[in-house]
């Protein structure tokens, strides 16, 4: 067995490039071992990879990101098993926590003392950070999902206790997920850059939602944990609805408004702070954005959510030391290339 290590691959950037291909297709036989090792090791860390059975390694995989989660789909036709030991993980630890989907074939994930077998419709979470190996004992397909170890970890979520759980995508919130991260991949193209942070936001949550849903009795969460959960991906979802409220987000939860709050006390900011932030994000994005220097200050506000342009103005210089028409024509010589107008103030 080689094992062989490299350094970290940088992010692919959604609107400049769109997937990474690796195929073995056309690789000498005898070399399609290691070059498949020497193409992988930089998104998945060193490793191992011992091929079973007579047959020359066959494989190829697909890769993109959006904002910081990587997307991945496999297609092996070989059996083959991989292995990050101990000291690999030590060595180059690449700080995510991966989703697998199996859409084709099965799968045989060992992790944490557990062995769990995959088949299509069933998908599963590990820890990249700790020893594990991946048996693919037949032609197989899967989706993988990467998601930032920090941006996944919560507190109503133990990683030591989910890892190499299986769960299943055919109900539940489950079923949702299953859908949304295949087709998510497929609509890389359409995605625009300024949406990728929503899009990613939206897939993490997803896979946390869908174990919340789907296997309660193994995270110790209670139901204000699954119910902040599922409140932030709603808010997430409709910062553009400029009459999102506690008194909605209560009616939309089928709770008391008091009940939200206490949800959200865990939380380092209260709900409409919650709210407000992630607006005040969004606008910043945009007005820094080329895509969108024909456009007013007040109309991006507004298509955030925003009713008022002075009180936008307000919170923006308050959280970002800078007013929001100075914050532009600081990025003035780029926006320029999009468009002569970026100058327009609120």
């Amino acid at each position: 067995m080689i094992s062989i290590h490299r350094d970290k691959i940088a992010p692919v950037n959604v609107g400049t490039s769109l997937w990474e291909s690796i195929s073995t297709d056309g690789i000498k036989a005898s070399e399609r071992r290691e070059f498949w090792q020497a193409r992988t090791g930089p998104l998945f860390g060193s490793y191992q990879l011992e091929v079973q059975g007579a047959q020359d390694f066959n494989a190829s995989f697909e890769y993109t990101s959006v904002a910081d989660l990587i997307l991945c789909r496999l297609s092996a036709d070989v059996p083959h098993r991989v292995t990050r030991t101990g000291a690999s993980v030590r060595r180059d630890d690449r700080g995510y926590v991966k989703a697998v989907m199996q859409t084709r074939g099965c799968s045989v994930l060992e992790q944490n003392g557990r062995t769990t077998l995959l088949r299509p419709t069933e998908w599963t979470i590990y820890d990249t950070a700790k020893p594990h190996s991946i048996t693919i004992p037949e032609r197989a397909v899967m989706f993988m999902l990467m998601i930032p170890r920090q941006k996944f970890v919560t507190r109503n979520i133990d990683l030591q206790d989910i890892a190499g759980r299986r769960f299943s995508g055919r109900q539940g919130v489950g079923k949702l997920m299953w859908k949304l991260i295949p087709e998510a991949f497929e609509q890389i193209p359409a995605i625009r850059k300024r949406s990728s942070y929503d899009v990613a936001d939206m897939l993490a949550q997803m896979i946390r939602l869908a174990i919340l849903d789907s296997f309660d009795e193994c995270v110790p969460a209670d139901s204000k944990d699954a119910l902040r959960e599922r409140v932030k991906l709603y808010i997430e979802s409709h910062l553009r609805d400029a009459d999102l409220s506690i008194s909605k987000l209560a009616r939309v939860a089928h709770c008391t408004k008091r009940y939200l709050h206490m949800a959200f006390q865990p939380e380092q900011s209260s709900i409409s702070e919650f709210i407000l932030r992630l607006r005040l994000e969004r606008c910043l994005e945009d007005l820094r954005n080329p895509a969108c220097a024909h456009r007013s200050i007040t109309d991006i506000a507004y298509s955030w959510g925003f009713n008022n342009s002075n009180h936008f103005s307000r919170c923006f210089k308050q959280v970002y030391g800078i007013s929001p028409r100075d914050s532009r024509l600081e990025f003035g010589p780029l926006l320029a290339h999009g468009n002569g107008r970026h100058r327009e103030a609120s």
